[in-house]
């Protein structure tokens, strides 16, 4: 059965306050190693997951700062999985990348060795912002790193930007948006920044370093960001996503469609399409350890139940544009609890969903409040 393919590559340069994604920076000589392992980690995970069986259909590699990693080394691992699983034709191969440290030469490398997709952790154009956020780059870096990918050949470029930071304004942000339409970027994913427990911006929260934005005012943002993107024709595609015509992501739509994946790498998850869920030890020496003992680094497995399949499989295609065909959630659901759903989604407070006969859909605003809006259909009798 064709599948996604996820390399989690964690290593940064330092790491940012405001990230809860497991990241490490990395000791001399520890990157080659993790690499090997990798490798290695592939063959295994093909001949224990038998759900995945190729060829892979879309290939990510996040992080961390996967851009860290030299050519060669992404080469080595694309190689690997082209012998064992075997990438389609049209794969989407995309690679996670850090604007201040980009180079012509590995932008070259990385197209020559089959990324066909760059995906730019631009965050801002705002010096004031960036060094908020503690950013290693500035705002041209972005810019040139947007030229020199195109000149080594990339027709597919996605910029993440983060709103939502302490004092932003709406002038501030609207900045932003026109810096990143300015560049002719191809897709743009938004992040409202969060205070997760455990990172430093929790912790400056709580001593009453950093005040967050009011929740409204982070509304008008992101509705801002809506009407902007879709008055120059960007389709408005997933909850954070925005896309020209033709350039949504096919890796993250997977997951959002439940479709099979497979997470290589230290925290990486994997969903075998049905209800097995599992993720690997989120810890180097952990990971390195369980595959030099000749076993996957699997730390958790969960086996979703009837219920929990459900509730995963509404408030994931809510998350789309396209929202719920009644059609599939009969098939996925039962007919009398879709018929349930469009009666508890019929009595969301105005503005929050669009809902006919045959589609269920979250508006901007729905989209903005998913979490409200989820917690009525999950709760209400």
């Amino acid at each position: 059965m064709p599948f996604h393919l996820y390399f989690h590559l964690p290593y940064c340069r330092r790491k940012c306050p405001y990230c809860d994604f497991y990241k490490i920076v990395p000791k001399k000589g520890e990157r080659e190693r993790f690499v090997s392992a990798l490798t290695r980690e592939v063959s295994m995970a093909e001949m224990s997951h038998a759900w995945a069986n190729g060829p892979a259909e879309t290939v990510y590699f996040g992080g961390g700062t996967p851009s860290l990693h030299p050519p060669r080394e992404i080469h080595a691992l694309l190689t690997e999985v082209r012998r064992v699983w075997g990438i389609a034709a049209q794969a989407e191969i995309t690679l996670e990348a850090n604007p201040g440290a980009l180079t012509p030469e590995f932008l070259c490398g990385w197209r020559e060795a089959g990324v066909n997709r760059l995906s730019l952790g631009a965050q801002s154009f705002s010096p004031r912002k960036l060094a908020l956020l503690f950013r290693d780059h500035r705002p041209e870096d972005t810019v040139r790193s947007v030229e020199n990918a195109r000149a080594a050949g990339f027709s597919n470029i996605s910029l993440d930007l983060i709103f939502g930071l302490p004092d932003e304004t709406l002038e501030e942000w609207t900045a932003d948006l026109n810096a990143a339409y300015s560049l002719n970027a191809d897709h743009v994913s938004l992040y409202n920044l969060e205070f997760h427990p455990g990172t430093p911006f929790h912790r400056w929260k709580e001593a009453g370093r950093l005040k967050p934005l009011s929740g409204d005012f982070e509304a008008d943002l992101y509705l801002a960001a809506h009407e902007f993107f879709a008055a120059r024709g960007f389709e408005h595609y997933e909850i954070s996503n925005f896309a020209r015509p033709g350039f949504r992501s096919r890796h993250n739509l997977a997951y959002w469609e439940s479709k099979p994946y497979v997470g290589l790498g230290p925290s990486a998850h994997s969903f075998d399409g049905q209800a097995l869920r599992f993720h690997n030890a989120a810890d180097m020496n952990r990971y390195l350890s369980a595959l030099d003992s000749g076993r996957l680094p699997i730390e958790k497995e969960l086996l979703l139940s009837e219920n929990e399949r459900a509730e995963e499989w509404i408030w994931l295609s809510l998350r789309r544009a396209e929202g719920i065909d009644f059609d599939a959630a009969c098939a996925h659901l039962g007919e009398p609890s879709a018929r349930a759903l469009w009666n508890c989604a019929s009595q969301l407070p105005s503005g929050l969903c669009e809902i006919t006969p045959r589609t269920f859909r979250l508006t901007p605003e729905g989209w903005f409040r998913e979490d409200s809006v989820l917690l009525w259909l999950f709760c209400t009798d």
